[in-house]
């Protein structure tokens, strides 16, 4: 008798390899915690990220996300596996670790450059002071 093959992805939790949970469905409520998470982390650091910060932001993204996955499953009463304790206290200080690169001061983002008043008006008074000249 042949077995019917399921197209259905399987439902990713704590302890789902990295590529699992970098590929999730983003409309789910992992995805939505992965993305939200990275979304307040690139705002942290001002909005524009250096490779190296964006490494870190994905990084405890991911923690968060696994750390996340594991509290639904202990409050939905689910089962969890003999060192699932040790496993949330190693990602939970790698996340600090992580978080802590990264500066725990929030950077402003650069909202109080110059308008775009204030830049016509600076070209135009310098245009005139060449004139003048």
């Amino acid at each position: 008798m042949a077995r019917a093959i399921s197209t259905k992805k399987p439902k990713p939790g704590p302890f789902s390899r990295d590529r699992a949970l970098t590929t999730i469905d983003r409309r789910t409520k992992a995805g939505r915690t992965f993305r939200a998470t990275v979304s307040a982390l690139v705002e942290h650091v001002g909005g524009d990220p250096s490779p190296a910060q964006a490494l870190l932001i994905q990084s405890a993204a991911l923690k968060a996300t696994r750390l996340f996955l594991l509290s639904e499953k202990i409050l939905d009463g689910g089962e969890i596996g003999e060192g699932s304790d040790h496993h949330a206290l190693a990602w939970l200080n790698s996340m600090r670790l992580d978080l802590q690169a990264l500066g725990l001061d929030r950077r402003a983002l650069d909202k109080d450059g110059p308008s775009l008043a204030d830049i016509v008006a600076r070209h135009r008074a310098e245009g005139a002071g060449a004139v003048a000249k």
